[in-house]
């Protein structure tokens, strides 16, 4: 049970979800889909995965190297507050570039809505262990759920599909004991929160 866990909460890593929920949304085949030619898709999305995956990736093994956190896994609050912080200023420095990009204004709002969930994290850090990985899939939830309302797309499926997956990383989590179950719930709801607001008003 605890090597399926460990599986599930690897191949649902937050640090993956941003550059996965993109795609995603980019093969919707919807408005932003159309609006949005192949090569711009594609250097969104690796811009995202630079700035998401691959910087934040090489920080906290820097951080490891330096002995400044005890584990890349980031178990302690204390681990989590440098990388945190790190995560948060490239988020928002990566919405405040891409609005430099014309995209649709939805992206923007996921962009935002994004990095005010990193922020949200990093505030929560202070007082509790909140699960990263539920911010993660709240805010994957919310994207979907805000533009299946947004263009009124039949993806109730994948919604639902995607409250399931939640439930399956929150049950991992809880399997590692890596968290309880009110920072489980309180990832979910933090981050689809975080993501759906400005989703549904155009913040962004």
């Amino acid at each position: 049970m605890r090597k399926a866990a460990l599986i599930t909460s690897y191949v649902f890593h937050p640090i993956f979800l941003p550059t996965a929920g993109l795609m995603f949304v980019f093969s919707l085949n919807t408005y932003i889909a159309q609006t949005t030619p192949l090569p711009k898709q594609f250097f969104v999305i690796v811009w995202i995965f630079i700035n998401t995956v691959v910087i934040p990736l090489l920080f906290t093994l820097f951080l490891r190297w330096r002995n400044l956190v005890d584990s890349i896994q980031l178990h302690s609050r204390k681990d989590r507050l440098v990388p945190f912080a790190f995560a948060m200023i490239l988020y928002f420095m990566n919405y405040y570039l891409m609005r430099d990009v014309p995209l649709p204004e939805i992206l923007y709002s996921i962009f935002f809505g994004s990095s005010l969930a990193v922020l949200a994290a990093f505030a929560f850090t202070f007082f509790t262990k909140i699960s990263i990985h539920m911010i993660g899939m709240g805010g994957l939830t919310a994207a979907l759920y805000g533009i299946g309302q947004t263009y009124d797309l039949p993806i109730v499926g994948l919604i639902m599909l995607s409250i399931i997956v939640s439930g399956l990383v929150g049950s991992a989590r809880y399997i590692l004991e890596s968290h309880d179950l009110r920072q489980i719930y309180l990832g979910w709801g933090t981050g689809f929160l975080a993501v759906y607001l400005p989703l549904i008003l155009n913040w962004g």
